[in-house]
């Protein structure tokens, strides 16, 4: 999500695909049974609706639980739900940036991002479009040595 030059990211809901599959299945299995005019079991219906209801609150908790963001100045990792951790890197300092995807990622467009510092890396986890993460970053990078440099120029004249 942008807005005014600030691009925040939460990890992809591509990456729970395979919950909700699961989940899609269960229900579809329930309902040729119903279809067919079976009886199903009172114990086996609730596991069901449990396992579904859990199952999606938990990918949500998971999404929810890192938030990056790109502003002017700096990159921010915010960690934690209740209890939040966040890290904020000045934009001069980072010195490489990675995209890590598998074949499953390169077929759904989304991946890893690392943010290199030195030698720590900080991984933007499974993001959307991380071609557009990358430039997005590259663009506020460059655009901040700029405004840096011309600060320079004017503070030794």
């Amino acid at each position: 999500m942008r807005e005014r030059g600030v691009l925040s990211i939460r990890n992809s809901r591509k990456l729970y695909i395979p919950v909700y599959l699961m989940i899609f299945i269960l229900f579809l299995a329930i309902g040729m049974i119903k279809f067919y005019g079976k009886e199903i079991n009172d114990w086996a219906f609730r596991t069901v609706l449990v396992f579904s209801a859990v199952g999606m609150i938990m990918t949500e908790f998971h999404r929810l639980r890192n938030r990056y963001e790109i502003n002017d100045s700096s990159f921010v990792h915010v960690k934690g739900v209740l209890v939040k951790t966040t890290t904020r890197t000045d934009l001069s300092v980072i010195s490489d940036i990675v995209i890590k995807q598998n074949p499953w990622q390169i077929i759904l467009g989304y991946g890893t991002v690392h943010v290199v510092v030195y030698s720590e890396e900080t991984p933007i986890k499974n993001v959307d479009n991380p071609l557009m993460v990358v430039s997005f970053l590259e663009n506020k990078m460059k655009m901040k040595r700029v405004v840096e440099h011309s600060k320079q120029r004017r503070g030794n004249k």
